[in-house]
């Protein structure tokens, strides 16, 4: 069962009990963000957190720290979660990634009516995380996308020829066992592909094979309350890591209309209720976009978007709890954040020479470096950092120290590649 990390702090504690949330926050800034949240609005929130480490667990606002037992006799995580919600009296459960959504929509029984559950049903999650029905959906309704096919249909033969470069993701990841080991690979030639597809050829059908189109990574952060786009936060990934596409670890707030228009629009269209995060490749250069996929979450670039003004988490439990008190934000725009280690990450990247997008231009070596020390300063926000709650980045930064020395892990703790350590 779920052990006690951090003890239940009595002066976070309220009487009533629908301001009570277990968040499922996991060690990262997006989940510490999701708390700060909650919590600095008035909410008692427990945090479950992957290890001690966890940023949440660390925060002056964490009510308590809780940690999943993973042995081998242990039960599965979502009936641990069930039982833990059950045992704190908590008025709602809200994850922060896909894999707790998946386990918790199949047990939803046995949190609500009592603990709301912040996750939507099964057959419009189902949906969502499916690139192939997106995809098709994108068709019917319009919206930019790039051509494209399943990578077992390309090897037989199947559809249009596509021109390269062509760029691979996973088509689903909430399959067990099933996701590729890169989030996009990229061919230039009949020979590149040859050789990425050898390692997912079991999960070929799962792999999609799409036209590469130049740009950066746009996410935008919605919440539908009642049919309608209540708010909205958009940003553009400046730096990623891994280069070739991965984690935006450095990011600008935004606003493009049409990206956010049919944003909303996909959304609507399979009935969803609640967060979601709508992922779009964009060229500042031609002003043109096309959709990459819907994440049925907080995004990774949530610090950003609450730092710009809209508090996702805590307008997605007022949905809940108290709509009628809810209150449109106003969005900055410019406003720029980054992780600390991932941003380091990318500058080794650049410096060693780690492979790049195609078409995109590498940086010099002094330019990676001078670009890592200017956004030190006060007008780049760091993900983690925050005056009246430092410890979170205390605990962050012994992490990066710990890893330094490293030979399987890069400083923000992703796996490295046979390309990154080479």
């Amino acid at each position: 069962m779920a052990s006690l990390i951090r003890p239940i702090r009595p002066r976070l504690r309220q009487t009533d009990r629908q301001r009570r949330v277990l968040a499922l926050c996991g060690d990262t800034q997006v989940g510490l963000w999701m708390l700060r949240s909650l919590a600095m609005h008035g909410l008692e929130v427990h945090a479950v957190v992957h290890s001690p480490a966890g940023q949440a667990a660390h925060s002056r606002w964490c009510a308590s720290a809780w940690l999943l037992d993973s042995g081998p006799d242990a039960p599965d995580r979502a009936s641990q979660i069930v039982a833990l919600a059950h045992e704190l009296q908590v008025g709602s459960v809200m994850p922060i990634a896909e894999s707790y959504h998946t386990g918790l929509i199949a047990v939803r029984h046995q949190l609500e009516p009592a603990i709301h559950l912040f996750s939507p049903d099964a057959a419009t999650f189902d949906r969502a995380t499916d690139k192939d029905a997106m995809q098709a959906l994108c068709g019917e309704l319009g919206i930019p996308v790039a051509r494209g096919t399943t990578l077992d249909r390309l090897q037989a033969g199947g559809g249009d020829a596509l021109a390269y470069p062509l760029v691979l993701r996973t088509r689903r990841q909430n399959l067990p066992g099933a996701t590729a080991p890169w989030k996009a690979a990229y061919a230039e030639s009949p020979e590149q592909l040859a050789s990425l597809a050898e390692p997912v050829r079991a999960i070929a059908d799962n792999i999609v094979v799409q036209e590469y189109h130049p740009g950066a990574e746009d996410h935008v952060q919605v919440l539908m309350h009642e049919g309608e786009a209540f708010a909205a936060g958009e940003y553009i990934g400046e730096h990623h890591m891994p280069l070739a596409g991965g984690v935006t670890v450095r990011r600008v707030s935004c606003r493009h209309e049409p990206l956010v228009a049919d944003a909303v629009r996909l959304l609507q269209a399979i009935g969803w209720q609640g967060i979601a995060g709508v992922q779009f490749h964009y060229d500042p250069a031609t002003d043109r976009y096309i959709f990459l996929e819907i994440n049925p979450r907080f995004i990774g670039g949530l610090p950003t978007v609450i730092l710009a003004g809209f508090h996702a988490p805590y307008l997605l439990w007022q949905s809940r709890f108290e709509p009628e008190r809810m209150e449109r934000p106003r969005y900055r725009l410019g406003l720029r954040t980054r992780i600390l280690g991932g941003d380091a990450n990318w500058t080794l990247g650049m410096v060693r020479g780690d492979q790049l997008p195609p078409g995109q231009r590498r940086v010099g070596k002094l330019s990676a470096l001078a670009s890592f020390a200017w956004h030190a300063g006060p007008w780049t926000h760091d993900d983690s950092f925050l005056w009246r709650d430092p410890r979170p980045f205390l605990a962050d930064l012994r992490q990066m120290v710990r890893r330094l020395g490293g030979e399987k892990f890069d400083i923000i703790g992703n796996p490295q590649t046979q390309e990154t350590r080479a």
